[in-house]
């Protein structure tokens, strides 16, 4: 983790970011009668803003209750713990802390179904934001973008490089030396997303490690969003149906997306 970033006085970079999430089942899952295994949520308390993703492992049995953990502890945790986190210098024991929270939840809810935690393998994506600061923190497959003065960057790319197929999740025992934290300033920040390996496979290029043009008006649909609104608005179901015709047709995996965004100062 890089030195701490002072908090800037207030002003227009402390407008609070819009927010969308949502997963859908994958063909292949609905051809097989299994539920989707992809989780997201979004949570503000404090004025933390908190959105965070989670991809169940295909092989675990029990990888969508495995995911819905890790989105509803992580968000929580994070939104309690965010100001210590993104002042602390020391980025092994952040880590530490983070993910042996996430295996103890994960741990007692194993208990409970009486079943081995493993059978609850999900990644963990997760981006906070508070004043003029913000707190990443990525494990596994799935991509985090940033979009920094108009142009949107690779904040942590897919952790499964060598093989596509595998990658780390919450479970594995080498989870705290392999997740990815980073920190910085919202100077400049517009917005984030953040995606599972399904949706990246329609709106992001491993080989490039560049987001699809589509990404850049999902952001700025989400930023323009009104204040104030009904219960599921117009502007959230033109988003659900696309993430739910076009992106979860082009793969046969579970899509799930989290977008936070906002106008230009």
């Amino acid at each position: 983790m890089s030195p701490p970033i002072p908090m800037s006085p207030a002003g227009n970079s402390n407008l609070r970011f819009r927010e969308f999430h949502y997963q859908v089942r994958g063909r292949s899952h609905a051809a097989d009668g299994t539920p989707c295994q992809d989780r997201t949520s979004y949570m503000s308390r404090q004025g933390v803003q908190v959105l965070c993703l989670s991809d169940g492992a295909g092989s675990a049995g029990y990888a969508a209750v495995g995911a819905q953990l890790a989105v509803s502890a992580g968000s929580a945790y994070l939104a309690d713990h965010f100001k210590r986190f993104v002042e602390c210098d020391d980025g092994a024991t952040v880590a530490a802390e983070l993910v042996g929270y996430l295996r103890e939840r994960a741990a007692h809810a194993a208990d409970r179904h009486r079943i081995d935690a493993r059978d609850m393998a999900a990644t963990f994506l997760a981006v906070a934001t508070h004043d003029n600061r913000y707190f990443l923190a990525h494990l596994g497959d799935g991509v985090i973008g940033i979009q920094r003065n108009g142009r949107i960057e690779v904040a942590s790319a897919p952790d499964n490089a060598e093989f596509a197929n595998q990658t780390t999740f919450i479970t594995s025992s080498d989870a705290a030396s392999r997740i990815r934290l980073a920190r910085g300033s919202l100077d400049g920040v517009t917005g984030f997303v953040l995606m599972s390996d399904g949706t990246g496979s329609s709106l992001y290029s491993w080989g490039s490690r560049t987001f699809a043009p589509a990404c850049d008006k999902l952001l700025e649909h989400v930023a323009s969003a009104p204040k104030f609104q009904v219960r599921n608005p117009t502007w959230e179901k033109q988003l659900r149906k696309f993430i739910g015709t076009r992106i979860r047709n082009a793969t046969r995996d579970d899509c799930s997306i989290g977008i936070l965004a906002r106008k230009n100062a």
